[in-house]
């Protein structure tokens, strides 16, 4: 994120308030009395017919029966869910069963090394009748004991499945069955500017089953997070601390992103980011699964070699090998320090982010055809078979 400064110069202007007025002289008629009495009859209809119309709408409004309707729409309370139209009662209704706090305890060692239990608080989904729940890796890294909230007010213990830092997204067990679970929706359809309801467990389980309404700000977010980046879906209803690892829904009460973090800067307003649920369901079975997440990798570490650098050097753009691993799919293909890749499958790469995109979108075994500027000056192309990383 870049640090800016906006500084602005600001003056105070006094302005004096003075009333206005535009006179238009008209010759003066004095209507008959008859007129002034048939005036008054309809005045008072009108009256009584615009006051009985507010009444009834606004009293339908209040029971639900009429939930902001289209022109000519009205709305029942029984699919208010699927009306598209601001449903967030039929929303909560339908979700919040499924949405969980989660209580942590950490052993954390302070500064003289003394150890002492440190508490925390997150949210989570239940995803399947069998008890699995999706939440955060960052909730729940490190936590010794983990217990689960439900929405009526059980707690449950609960043990990790799997958890995976890379996409911040951990899946627990609860030895409970039958709990009400949530529907996926898709977040590749979202639009900027549809609706978004955010359920979960602000500030702690005080506050569990909070819901916050906004919208799809933005897409495809690419958020910094330490030392890796991760694609979000931006949404400005409120996500606090404990928000992390609850639902992101949209208008149907379909979960389309797990919320997972917020822009706290004094200059900042309603910036929250949720994972979005079609990257987040492959890593979430996996989890389920194999209790691990299974990743290719090429076998090197690389940098981007500029086009400054290429032409200082007589040297083509690309990505230079500063490392390849020890018997991985780059080492038995003989990439070695100093080759420069310039294609893979044909594919022009220009800096390490486009390589590192290109093997996350293969499996472990894949074969790459890599096209190499090599020590000798030579272009080459090498098969490179991707490897596999346990994380």
């Amino acid at each position: 994120m870049d640090n800016f400064e906006n500084n602005e110069e600001k003056s105070l202007m006094v302005i004096e308030p003075k009333f206005f007025s535009e006179r238009i002289e008209r010759k003066k008629k004095f209507p008959s009395k008859k007129i002034i009495a048939l005036l008054m009859v309809f005045t008072l209809l009108l009256g009584t017919g615009i006051g009985y119309g507010i009444g009834v709408s606004f009293g339908d409004l209040a029971k639900g029966n009429i939930v902001m309707a289209a022109p000519g729409e009205t709305l029942s309370a029984d699919n208010i869910v699927t009306s598209g139209i601001w449903p967030v009662v039929g929303i909560s209704k339908k979700v919040s069963p499924a949405i969980v706090a989660i209580k942590t305890k950490t052993n954390v060692r302070n500064y003289f090394g003394d150890v002492y239990e440190s508490g925390g608080t997150g949210s989570g989904i239940i995803i399947d009748k069998e008890g699995h729940i999706v939440t955060n890796n960052h909730v729940i890294e490190g936590a010794k004991d983990i217990v689960v909230l439900l929405n009526d007010g059980k707690e449950i213990a609960a043990t990790i499945v799997g958890r995976d830092a890379q996409t911040d997204l951990a899946v627990l067990k609860v030895e409970e069955r039958n709990l009400p679970y949530v529907d996926f929706g898709d977040s590749s359809k979202l639009e900027v500017g549809e609706l978004a309801v955010a359920i979960g467990s602000p500030m702690g389980t005080e506050y569990a089953g909070s819901v916050t309404a906004g919208i799809i700000s933005g897409l495809d977010r690419k958020v910094s997070v330490g030392d890796k980046t991760m694609s979000l879906i931006q949404t400005d209803a409120a996500i606090n601390p404990g928000n992390s690892g609850g639902a992101l829904v949209n208008s149907k009460g379909q979960v389309i992103g797990i919320n997972t973090l917020k822009l706290i800067e004094s200059k900042v307003e309603g910036m929250g980011f949720a994972i979005p649920i079609n990257e987040a369901k492959p890593i979430i079975q996996q989890l389920i699964e194999n209790k691990q997440i299974v990743r290719p990798q090429l076998g090197i570490t690389g940098s981007t070699v500029t086009a400054d650098v290429a032409k200082t050097y007589n040297v083509p753009t690309g990505v230079a090998i500063v490392e390849v691993s020890p018997y991985s799919g780059a080492d038995r293909a003989g990439l070695k320090r100093g080759d420069i890749i310039t294609e893979i499958d044909g594919k022009k790469v220009s800096t390490i982010e486009e390589v590192i995109a290109i093997v996350k979108t293969h499996k472990v075994n894949d074969v790459l055809k890599v096209k190499i500027f090599n020590s000798a000056e030579k272009y080459e192309t090498v098969d490179v078979t991707l490897r596999q990383i346990n994380q």
